[in-house]
């Protein structure tokens, strides 16, 4: 009835594991639960070897890193059954009728995002608040507002879809590293007339990242959007049209200007700032967005 697919990449997912496996056979459902290690380092495999010993849990260990779109369609290939659930490992599972709100979605949709969230509590260290504030303001919201664009508020961290819907359309593998796959499959799907469905059914977000390393990340995923833009994708993202906007009206220049001078104080304040400012974050990523598209030298 259900397959879990669980990509991992330097993630512990014991407990996330076995908290599906528990509500699963509390149900009574036929489940398997893929768990793909994607080349993780030498502590991470250690920690979640044992996986594969757990009933219902099939766990590979990748012989290399073949990056975030293939091993989710790797894992979506091996899927036994009609509906396949892609969970992120760095997930904590907060509703203990989490699978049971998915089920009850089997027959009336064909893909159901169930959305995230971020601890309430702003990270003690100081290095993590950047991601964290990002997240919670961005990223978590409620599934009233996700419904009011589908495709733009889909994510691939915590989402159902049927068997045949995802044979037909997967992940894009072309697309590197990390950034926009997500919108780029909720694109096509848009494009095939595939409604997507938003539920009330969150987990949690347990990946939070050092400020520059979630800088680091964010410029490779704005790579990835001017990418995918000349090939006449996602052209209708936030991003895209705050800039084009910009441009419409003749101030964009000025912005551009204004970022170029600010940069190093923004930086700054992102990585040093106990309340790091994400209009100056927004800031930031609209002047690396001009540096690919116009070619300028990072």
């Amino acid at each position: 009835m259900l397959s879990i697919l669980i990509p991992v990449y330097n993630q512990n997912v014991v407990e996330l594991v076995k908290s599906l496996q528990k509500q699963c056979e509390a149900l009574e459902i036929q489940f398997q639960i893929l768990v793909f290690d994607d080349k993780s380092n030498d502590d991470t495999r250690e920690a979640n070897k044992s996986l594969g010993h757990e009933f219902g849990v099939n766990y590979v260990e990748l012989s290399e890193n073949i990056g975030r779109a293939k091993i989710r369609n790797r894992l979506g290939r091996m899927a036994q059954f009609k509906n396949l659930l892609f969970l992120d490992g760095d997930s904590i599972i907060i509703r203990d009728d989490f699978i049971a709100k998915y089920l009850e979605r089997e027959d009336q949709t064909f893909l159901a995002y169930g959305g995230r969230v971020y601890q309430n509590e702003k990270p003690k260290d100081q290095k993590l608040i950047l991601h964290w504030k990002y997240g919670a303001t961005r990223e978590a919201l409620d599934v009233n507002k996700r419904r009011e664009d589908p495709y733009l508020n889909f994510q691939s961290n915590n989402f159902m879809v049927k068997a045949h819907v995802f044979k037909n359309l997967q992940f894009d593998e072309e697309v590197k590293g990390y950034g926009y796959e997500d919108l780029l499959y909720a694109e096509r799907l848009r494009a095939l007339n595939v409604a997507v469905s938003h539920i009330d059914n969150p987990v949690l977000h347990d990946g939070l990242e050092p400020a520059g390393q979630f800088i680091s990340k964010t410029r490779n995923a704005v790579m990835n959007l001017v990418e995918l833009n000349s090939q006449g994708y996602l052209n209708n993202v936030r991003l895209t049209n705050t800039y084009n906007k910009l441009k419409k009206y003749g101030v964009l220049n000025l912005v551009i200007r204004y970022c170029l001078a600010k940069e190093r104080n923004f930086v700054k304040d992102l990585q040093e700032s106990s309340n790091p400012s994400i209009r100056n974050f927004s800031l930031i990523k609209l002047l690396v967005y001009h540096r690919f598209l116009t070619d300028q030298k990072l």
